[in-house]
């Protein structure tokens, strides 16, 4: 499949809540994605194909860290490349403002996030039990989310050239 990466814009934020909404049963809003990408630490990337926006990823700095908020994939594109694609993007821009680790949370049950991170260098640094409330009718109780970290600069355990 092939998209074109960009920095997200505020005029994305529609476009990304709606594919937030369509690969998570916790959506955010397009305010939430505007208010975000107005923030002076936030930096976004979304991959954009031919029918429109497939994927983005959303990120801040904290200190000299990167946080990673999200990346969400178009359910018809998962598994395509497009979150690995907007994860390097990502990577390049916290090389580019000088954070030196990226940190993040992910579901314990959200196997195919937890891949992708770990085939990317990322670690388990803590747990932080029953953080998810899982909601609809398929939900069995809290979650716990697993924190990730790995250098920026850093894919698959290996520096960037």
């Amino acid at each position: 499949m092939i998209w074109s990466l960009r920095p997200a814009l505020p005029e994305d934020a529609a476009a990304m809540a709606a594919v937030h909404s369509a690969a998570s049963t916790n959506g955010w809003s397009e305010a939430d994605f505007a208010a975000w990408l107005a923030r002076a630490e936030a930096f976004a990337c979304v991959a954009a194909g031919e029918a429109g926006l497939s994927a983005f990823g959303l990120a801040l700095s904290a200190g000299d860290d990167a946080e990673l908020l999200m990346i969400a994939t178009f359910p018809s594109v998962q598994r395509r490349g497009a979150a690995r694609d907007v994860l390097s993007t990502l990577d390049a821009e916290a090389q580019r403002r000088g954070l030196g680790r990226w940190v993040l949370e992910a579901a314990r049950d959200n196997l195919a996030a937890l891949a992708l991170y770990r085939s990317e260098g990322f670690v388990e640094i803590a747990v932080r039990p029953g953080y998810y409330r899982p909601t609809g009718p398929a939900a069995s109780g809290p979650v716990d989310a697993l924190v990730l970290a790995r250098a920026v600069g850093v894919s698959g355990g290996h520096g960037r050239t």
